[in-house]
Parts: C-alpha cells; structure tokens; sequence
C-alpha cells in the first residue's frame, strides 16, 4: 500500500438520470411544475433554507415583489466528536463536501481511499434520498477551449466531478524531539515558484490555502493537541488516547496536499470518472518527494569539518545556518551552483531562513519513513471509541426525557 488516503472531498453532479430510484427517510420531494425543460425526474430538495437577494428601486425605495436570485443553504449532517458534513440539493444539483472518513470518529490518523469515500459518501446521500454519486458516461468534449486544446483537456464524463481533494500520508520520525528536528530541517527547502511559510514550532507550508497548490507538513500529536476542543475532547482524553500516544512515541509527521479544482484539472483528475488512487499517490509524490528526496540516504550526521564538499559550498551552508543572507555574498551564477550542490545534502539556501531558525553546525538527517499501514489495534479502537460516543448520545437522551 502506499498510505495516501483522502482526508476531504468536495464533489457535485447534476446527471442522475440513470440512477433515481431510491428515497430514503428524510426526502422532501421537487415541485414538477418547477423542473428544467430537459428533466424527465425530480431529486429531493435537500437544503437548511435559502439565501434570498431582492433588488430596491433607488427612486422610491421601495423593494421589487420578485427576487433576483436565490440559492439553497448546506444541510450540516453532525455527528460524534464534532465532525460532519454538508450536504445541498436543488432538486437537480447535488453537492456534499467534508471529511466523510472522520465522521462519528474521534480522530482521521488513518483515513479511506477514494473508492471507499465515495462508497461511504454515497450511504450519506441514501440518507436524504438522493441517488448514489456515480461516473457516468464517457465523451470527448464537443467544444473544448484553447486552454483544454493546449493541455490536452479533451476528455470528459457525465457524471460526479470533484473540486477539491485533500491527499494526506503518515511518515515515521522515531521519537518526538526527532518529529521537531524534521519540522525544523523542512523550515530549510523551498519549493519551485511556491512561496514558504511556518504556523508555529510544529507546521510548515508551502503555497497558499485556496491557491492552485498548498502543501503542508505537520507533527500529529501536536495537532491532535491543538485541535482538542475542535473535535469535541479535552486536552486529558487526547493525551490519554493511544492513538496520539503511538502519534508521540514514533514521531509522527504528516504532509497534506490540499489540491483544488485547477490543480485536479490540470492533472486530469476533475471527474470521477478518471480517478483512480495510482493517479492520486502519483499526484502526491510530484509534489511531496521533491522535498522529502533531498535527504541523502548514505549519510547520518552533516558535520562541516569531515565532510566531503568544497570549501564554497561548506561555507555557503555554514553561512546560511547561522541566518545569512548568502544571495549578498555571491554571484548569481555561483550562488546557484552552490545552492545545487546544497540541495543533495538537505540544505536549500534559496529561502532565507527567520533569525529563530538557524541551526548549530552539526545537523542529524532524521530517518522520514512512510507509514503505509496502521497499526493492527488502530480501527478496533475506533469502532469502540464510536459505539461509546452514540452510547453516551442515547444515555442523554434518556436523562433529558
């Protein structure tokens, strides 16, 4: 196994005509009177109410008797451990977006591939009676633009399409102080025309949330910390969890791709349809083993005085730990020999590191091993961590009458 999984989905579809048989407890059958011209059947209003806009005469004031547009509010399906997930249903339109693996969950270490998150997206629509999300037929695309010409864009299904999908894989350090030491050495690397930030002592990004490409790196049992109150535990029952102990003990790290709708579109992964999970681990590693295969694997400790570089790019390096600005020093062609020299040993010195980030003149390369399989106790833990919480659900029921 690789150990990508899916960690959220936003998906939409609005070609069920092959599939609308079933309507389940909570339906709230369509008008007919107000379908489209070209629809012969009718999906369920699923909605929490609407958004109203009506215009205002600026002479009189007074406001027009007929709207000018309205649009459907997002059911928010809660569950256990404060996750949930939200749901939308025009009468012809479906939309559902979240982290479908983590519902009833307490915590989304391990998580689901794609086939299994749509599967388990799929029995949440049942739920409100809406028909299962499914590919649909396939097509070349009639009318396709420059851009979809020049990219190679020229396919495309009737069915579900996805807008944004977070790919997320584990990595083993060891111990915690080595989780830190990892955090600290991606502080180093930069990522081609992707700007570079940090969130704390114990996150590390790239890109922009929202934008074409975000990327981030993280110590789990620090966010399992963090995010306590958010996922409806305490800083006691976290700390007390074995999961966020094996987090701790093993050094647990975790990157996360978030890749948005132009990312999936131009890596032709935006219909269901073509996804399949060896086009997402191939997506993840394009973006996570440029910076995670840097690290040399014949060496264990860079020690300045012993190692086998030239004395230029040795005090380029020694220059750029202790905070430089090593671009001052140099010529721009030197610089970025320098900087390719660097690069096979860990040390990107094209991002100028924060005076709080340098680093001692020994450096430990930290062991990163992918974790490709959960631990044999992880999902029995969880079955039981879920039956206690709808337990503790029913015995309130019972308290409050």
């Amino acid at each position: 196994m690789s150990g990508v999984f899916i960690d959220w989905i936003t998906l939409s579809q609005s070609d069920f005509s092959k599939n609308v048989e079933f309507l389940g407890p909570f339906s709230v059958l369509r008008d007919n009177e107000n379908l489209p011209a070209n629809s012969d059947f009718s999906l369920p209003y699923v909605d929490s109410g609407f958004v109203v806009k009506y215009g205002r005469d600026l002479a009189t004031m007074k406001i027009d008797d007929e709207e000018e547009w309205y649009s459907h509010s997002r059911v928010h399906h809660e569950g256990s451990f404060s996750s949930g997930l939200m749901l939308r249903c025009d009468g012809s339109r479906v939309e559902f977006s979240g982290n479908v693996g983590r519902f009833d969950r307490p915590d989304n270490l391990f998580n689901y591939n794609f086939e299994e998150t749509i599967r388990k997206a799929n029995e949440f629509l049942a739920l409100y009676g809406l028909p299962a999300f499914h590919a649909g037929d396939y097509a070349v695309n009639p009318n396709p633009s420059q851009y979809d010409i020049d990219n190679g864009l020229l396919d495309q299904w009737s069915g579900a399409t996805v807008s944004m999908l977070h790919l997320t894989k584990n990595y083993n350090t060891g111990s915690a102080a080595n989780a830190q030491a990892a955090i600290d050495w991606l502080a180093t690397q930069s990522k081609s025309h992707v700007k570079r930030s940090r969130s704390g002592e114990s996150t590390m990004s790239w890109g922009r949330k929202g934008g074409r490409v975000y990327l981030k790196a993280y110590i789990k049992a620090q966010e399992m910390l963090d995010h306590a109150r958010t996922h409806g535990r305490t800083r006691e029952e976290v700390i007390n969890d074995p999961v966020y102990q094996y987090c701790l003990k093993n050094g647990v790290i975790r990157f996360e791709l978030e890749a948005g709708r132009l990312l999936l579109r131009d890596s032709q992964l935006r219909f269901m349809g073509d996804i399949t999970m060896q086009k997402l681990n191939d997506l993840f590693d394009e973006h996570v083993m440029p910076i995670l295969g840097r690290v040399r694997d014949d060496i264990t400790r860079i020690d300045f005085d012993t190692l086998d570089i030239a004395s230029g790019p040795k005090m380029a390096a020694l220059a750029y730990l202790r905070g430089e600005d090593v671009r001052t020093h140099l010529s721009r062609a030197t610089f970025f020999r320098y900087a390719k020299v660097l690069r096979e040993y860990g040390i990107d010195i094209s991002e100028p590191l924060k005076g709080s980030e340098t680093f001692t003149a020994v450096i430990k390369v930290i062991d990163i091993q992918a974790i490709n399989e959960p631990p044999a106790w992880y999902w029995d833990h969880q079955t039981r961590m879920t039956q206690f919480a709808a337990n503790d659900v029913k015995v309130l029921k019972l308290v409050n009458g």
